[in-house]
């Protein structure tokens, strides 16, 4: 009997491994295989702005999935770019870009960021024209406007371009939101008092209370084991090109599997088991931009971004450049599957009315009220 049973199981075994055989062969040969180990970091911390690039910093920058792969340089003023005098070559137009990371440009090779092909297309022109990237990841208004006192009106552009990114810009400039998405704060911030924008902690560590909590959260359930029963196949399984290109698909495409899988120690504890952990109640914060009405917090973090604005456009006019405006919108703003998968993935958004183009009307409003041309 048992010999019986002895023979299938080893046909499908030996048809699993033939077939996990194959499949890595394929990742392999067709050149889909993610990258191993950790990407390059290119920032630092920086008591002006809370993080800046480091100098000299170099390398790839990949995430797991394999979406993007590319090879960045800082320079040695800590921008993502090509090194450039701060006096302005004669006969020369600057463009001094602002944002966060779309505008930084990791994801990308850094002659395809869009400072770069902005640059390529106007010298097609004939324009005699340097386009410099100042975007850093995770920057709000709040940095832009520090770093363009600081550093970006040294280079003597005529022309500041914001790449401005509703989708989590406003966060950024609210501290009271940024600092409950975060826990401790960690850069320079505004609050506006009797009307003016005042600056605080800067430098950065210098002011202490809003949002010194470290736990940004309710507490979570605990989900995963301290010692998973499978988890010393880990190493192995990691070695794998297919493992490594198929897991982070799965997280996506079967949340629940994954949790499983993370919970026998198969894969590392990654996003599905965050969102669960955090019970059915949970939202990310961060949607609270599309959310109608719009909660205290989001019009507060409004008001400060209008004056934001309104401080850069006024320091960029006083140093005879002009202000202009490229909005950035979500993959959630142009993918209706994207939305109705967010929807799916938090049900508590369910009781909830939601508006995902609410953020760039209220946007436009400031832009028009304050006379700065933009691009939407």
């Amino acid at each position: 009997m048992a010999r019986r049973l002895l023979i299938p199981l080893i046909f499908i075994l030996f048809g699993i491994l033939l077939a996990f055989g194959l499949l890595e062969i394929a990742v392999r040969v067709t050149g889909k295989t993610p990258p191993a180990g950790e990407p390059a970091f290119f920032w630092q911390d920086d008591a002006r702005f809370g993080w800046f690039h480091a100098p000299g910093a170099e390398g790839y920058y990949f995430n797991p999935p394999g979406e993007y792969h590319a090879y960045a340089r800082v320079n040695s003023a800590g921008l993502i770019d090509q090194d450039y005098t701060l006096k302005k070559p004669e006969g020369v137009y600057r463009i001094l870009v602002l944002g966060d990371s779309f505008a930084e440009g990791l994801r990308v090779p850094m002659d395809a960021a869009f400072h770069s092909i902005l640059e390529e297309k106007l010298k097609a022109m004939g324009k005699r024209v340097e386009v410099i990237n100042g975007g850093v990841a995770g920057w709000g208004a709040d940095q832009e406007l520090l770093f363009y006192r600081e550093i970006g009106r040294n280079y003597e552009p005529d022309m500041v371009l914001l790449a401005f990114f509703p989708g989590n810009d406003i966060m950024n400039n609210a501290i009271a939101l940024e600092s409950k998405n975060f826990g401790k704060v960690r850069k320079p911030y505004f609050l506006l008092e009797d009307g003016r924008l005042v600056l605080h902690n800067q430098p950065v560590g210098s002011e202490a209370g809003l949002g010194d909590e470290t736990e940004t959260t309710a507490p979570r359930l605990q989900l995963i084991p301290d010692h998973p029963p499978l988890a010393f196949l880990l190493p192995l399984l990691q070695r794998s090109a297919f493992y490594r290109y198929f897991i982070p698909r799965l997280r996506v495409i079967a949340p629940g599997l994954a949790l499983k899988l993370a919970q026998w120690g198969l894969i590392e504890p990654g996003q599905e088991t965050r969102i669960a952990e955090q019970g059915p109640d949970y939202i990310p914060l961060a949607y609270g931009v599309y959310k109608t009405p719009l909660d205290e917090p989001w019009r507060e973090g409004w008001r400060i971004t209008e004056a934001l604005l309104a401080e850069l456009k006024r320091d960029v006019e006083e140093d005879g450049a002009e202000l202009r405006v490229v909005v950035i919108p979500a993959q959630l703003q142009v993918e209706s599957a994207v939305w109705r998968h967010i929807m799916q993935t938090y049900p508590a958004m369910q009781q909830f009315d939601w508006d995902v183009d609410q953020p760039n009307r209220m946007l436009a409003d400031i832009l028009d009220r304050q006379y700065t041309p933009y691009l939407d």
